[in-house]
C-alpha cells in the first residue's frame, strides 16, 4: 500500500482517528499484523486499513526523532527516514533568531519547520511533492501551529516570494536508495546555490554527512552535526547565518563546537588511553584539532585514534583504558586473553581489513571473565591490536 494525500486526510477524519489512537498506543508487530489487518478490514478498505497499521508502525518508529510528539505525527516512510530529529532541527533553528520569516525549501513532513515555528519564526514550507504537503499540513494541525507555518506547493527554482532567509533540504533518497553526490540531489546543490546567490542571501543547507571537503563552497561555513554519538547531517551556513568560513564539529546534545583549524600532531605508540573521536570531529577533519587541544597524540597518521596517558573527560571523543597493546599476531593475542581471564564483548575495528564478529568466534572468552574490548587497527603503519576495557571500569 502507497500512502496518499487522500488516504493522509482520511485519517484526520472523525472515523479514522479513534481506531488511530488505539493503534497508536498498541501497534501490531509481525505475529499480531494479519489479525489486526483483517480486523481493520471489516469496517475499512484494504488501503485504509493499511494506512492506519502502517501510521501506527511508523508513530513508534518516529519517537526516537520526534518524541512524544511522534504519538499525533503522520508519516510516510521516505519521509520519515530524510527528516531532521527534533534535537538537531531546534538547534539549527536557533540560527534564524534575527529572522521573522524563513522559507523551508524542500519542507518535507516539517522536521524543520517545526523547529522553526517552535521559535516563533513564520515559515513558508515549499515542496512538491503533494504528500509531502499532505503530511505538514497534518503534522501542524496537529500540533496547534497553523498560526506559524505556512504550506506552499511550488518549485523552489522559480521563487514566487521575497524571503531572503531559508532553509534548504533537498532530497537525498529515491525510492530505491540513498544519494551520495551534491549534484544528484533534488534539487541540485549548484541549483540551490544560485538561488542563494539571487534570491536567498541568508541560507542553510542540510547536505548528506560524507560530502566531500573539497565540495564545500568557499564561502560558505560547513557544520557537521552529531547528536548522541551518531551523525547525523552536514550544514552549509551562507550570509549572516554564517559564523566563519570553515569547517567545524558539533556535537549534541552537548551543544559545543570544535573549528578544524589545521592543527598537527605527532605520531607515537598508544598510552594508557584510547581515544575514539566524535564522528562530527572525524568528518570535519579536525581530529589533530582536537589532539591539540587535549595534549593527546595519533597512534597512526592516517587514522583517527588518539591516545595519550591519562584519562580525561570531553564530549568529543569516547575513552577506553588500554591494558595491553602489541603487533597484529592472534596466537599472542589469545595468550593475553587467558592471562586477563577476559572476556572480549565487543572487537572494534579502524582501518583493518578483519570482519569482528567472525574474528570475535576464534577469541579466547572467559565466561564470567573481565570484560575487554579488541580493537584492530594500525599503529605507525603497522597492524595492531589493542586490549582496552572501559575507562571508567573498577576492575582496570
Amino acid at each position: 500500500m502507497s500512502l496518499t494525500p487522500e488516504l493522509v486526510g482520511w485519517l484526520q477524519s472523525e472515523q479514522a482517528q479513534p481506531w488511530l489512537h488505539q493503534l497508536t498506543d498498541h501497534p501490531p508487530d509481525d505475529s499480531s499484523l494479519l489479525p489486526t489487518l483483517t480486523r481493520l478490514r471489516k469496517h475499512f478498505t484494504s488501503a485504509q486499513a493499511s494506512a492506519l497499521v502502517r501510521t501506527a508502525q511508523l508513530r513508534k518508529r518516529a519517537f526516537k526523532k520526534f518524541g512524544d510528539q511522534a504519538h499525533e505525527m503522520f508519516f510516510s516512510e521516505k519521509a520519515l527516514q530524510q527528516a531532521t530529529p527534533s534535537a538537531v532541527a531546534a538547534y539549527t533553528a536557533r540560527r534564524y533568531g534575527d529572522f521573522a520569516w524563513v522559507v523551508d525549501v524542500g519542507c518535507g513532513l516539517g522536521g524543520d519547520a517545526l523547529a522553526l515555528a517552535a521559535i516563533g519564526r513564520k515559515v513558508l514550507a515549499i515542496d512538491l511533492d503533494p504528500l509531502a504537503l499532505a503530511l505538514l499540513r497534518a503534522n501542524v494541525l496537529a500540533l496547534g501551529l497553523t498560526s506559524n507555518i505556512f504550506p506552499l506547493r511550488a518549485d523552489v527554482r522559480r521563487p514566487a516570494w521575497r524571503v531572503s532567509a531559508a532553509w534548504a533540504d533537498p532530497g537525498r533518497r529515491t525510492d530505491r536508495q540513498r544519494i551520495f553526490h551534491p549534484q544528484a540531489l533534488h534539487p541540485p546543490l549548484s541549483e540551490i546555490l544560485r538561488l542563494q546567490r539571487q534570491q536567498m542571501p541568508h541560507l542553510g543547507v542540510k547536505l548528506m554527512p560524507g560530502l566531500r571537503h573539497e565540495l564545500i563552497p568557499p564561502q560558505a561555513e560547513a557544520e557537521w552535526i552529531s547528536l548522541a554519538g551518531e551523525l547525523k547531517e552536514v550544514v552549509l551556513w551562507f550570509g549572516h547565518l554564517r559564523r566563519s568560513v570553515g569547517r567545524r564539529a558539533t556535537v549534541l546534545p552537548a551543544g559545543v563546537s570544535l573549528w578544524a583549524q589545521g592543527a598537527q600532531t605527532h605520531v607515537q605508540l598508544p598510552g594508557n588511553f584510547l581515544y575514539e573521536p566524535d564522528p562530527a570531529v572525524i568528518r570535519a577533519g579536525a581530529v589533530a584539532d582536537l589532539a591539540q587541544r587535549l595534549n593527546l597524540w595519533q597512534i597512526d597518521s592516517e587514522i583517527a585514534y588518539l591516545s595519550g596517558p591519562a584519562l580525561l573527560k570531553t564530549p568529543f571523543a569516547r575513552s577506553w583504558r588500554i591494558i595491553e597493546h602489541f603487533a597484529f599476531d592472534l596466537k599472542q593475542l589469545n595468550r593475553h586473553l587467558r592471562a586477563l581471564h577476559a572476556r572480549v564483548v565487543a572487537v572494534k575495528k579502524r582501518s583493518s581489513p578483519i570482519e569482528p564478529e567472525p574474528f570475535r568466534r576464534r577469541l579466547h572468552s572467559a565466561p564470567g571473565g573481565r570484560p575487554v574490548i579488541v580493537v584492530l587497527t594500525r599503529v605507525r603503519n603497522h597492524p595492531w591490536m589493542l586490549i582496552c576495557t572501559e575507562a571508567n571500569s573498577s576492575d582496570a
